[in-house]
């Protein structure tokens, strides 16, 4: 390869960043025929892992993890879960397979976990309502249980270091046409980045990925949560902006007043004036990283130039939303 045609190749995409795991793969097949033992299984959706519901007798869900997640940090969360027993929340309950914790299939880690009979909820108001009171308990229960902690999670959204080479990555991904986005995805990171330096923000444990598409509605009323695969310690309101996000991804069609009150009607203290100045930026962050990381989750330019529109929508909302 010439050198001109070097420099303009895009780079590889991450080793660790392998995809979800598919039915199809022989060894996975292997690993969901002996977990079932001659019973029906189906795939329950999910954009990271396999999750599969297997008709045993009580079912049950064989998770298979993507690469970069750590035997460590599975066998961690699996005892966070057991904790979570003890609390209000209602969280599934890990199960042995053959005996074991943990099941490896090629370079990926999977477990077994009880499975819990839910409708998901609406996408209405109410819900919201509900969702944010629930998010509230979550953060309640695991403060009270979240020691030890389970090792912490791949985040490539920590730090704006983090979130500038993620920009960088994709704009060698997509390649010249990706510069006016990217030029309004670094002015944005910019201007957060600055708010950030002015601002104290409460650490606590968190979900992580709390949004109604990972909770379920039970038979007698009572609420479950999904998904713990991102609960670590970051800033609280990370949790709270996410949320928000999953419910406005646009930006706009969203007041959030009266889900910030929902929320403190059952979380373990109220949002902090640092929180409450810093929602708008902790909105557009969001969207942003989204935009950020269009190299990695598959080049879609349109749905990072999406993505980008609804973080700018948020932060032209900071005087209204940190009042």
């Amino acid at each position: 390869m010439t050198e001109s045609k070097a420099s303009i190749s895009p780079p590889p995409l991450p080793r660790w960043f392998g995809p979800r795991a598919s039915p199809d793969d022989p060894a996975v097949s292997a690993l969901i025929a002996r977990v079932a033992s001659g019973a029906g299984w189906a795939d329950l959706g999910g954009e990271f892992n396999l999750n599969l519901r297997i008709d045993a007798e009580p079912p049950i869900v064989l998770r298979i993890h993507r690469p970069w997640v750590r035997r460590g940090r599975v066998a961690g969360l699996r005892r966070l879960r057991e904790r979570l027993q003890r609390t209000q929340a209602r969280v599934a309950r890990p199960i042995p397979s053959s005996g074991r914790d943990l099941l490896k299939v090629a370079d990926r880690w999977a477990e077994t976990e009880e499975f819990i009979d839910h409708v998901r909820p609406p996408a209405n108001e109410d819900s919201y309502v509900r969702l944010f009171e629930e998010l509230g308990r979550l953060h309640t229960a695991l403060k009270a249980v979240w020691e030890p902690s389970a090792p912490e999670p791949l985040d490539d959204h920590r730090t704006f270091g983090q979130l500038r080479y993620s920009v960088g990555f994709t704009r060698r991904r997509l390649g010249p046409r990706s510069e006016p986005l990217v030029l309004r995805m670094r002015q944005l990171t910019g201007e957060l980045s600055k708010l950030r330096k002015q601002v104290e923000l409460p650490r606590a444990p968190i979900h992580g990925d709390y949004k109604i598409a990972n909770a379920g509605e039970l038979s007698d009323g009572s609420w479950a949560t999904f998904d713990l695969d991102f609960a670590r310690v970051r800033e609280r309101l990370y949790d709270i902006a996410a949320s928000l996000h999953h419910a406005a991804p646009d930006g706009e069609s969203l007041q959030p007043r009266r889900l910030l009150d929902a929320y403190e009607s059952t979380a373990p203290e109220p949002l902090t004036r640092d929180e409450h100045r810093w929602l708008p930026a902790a909105l557009a962050l969001i969207p942003l990283h989204w935009a950020a990381t269009a190299g990695l989750v598959g080049n879609d330019i349109h749905k990072a130039e999406n993505a980008m529109t609804a973080a700018e929508a948020w932060w032209s909302r900071r005087a209204e939303l940190s009042s």
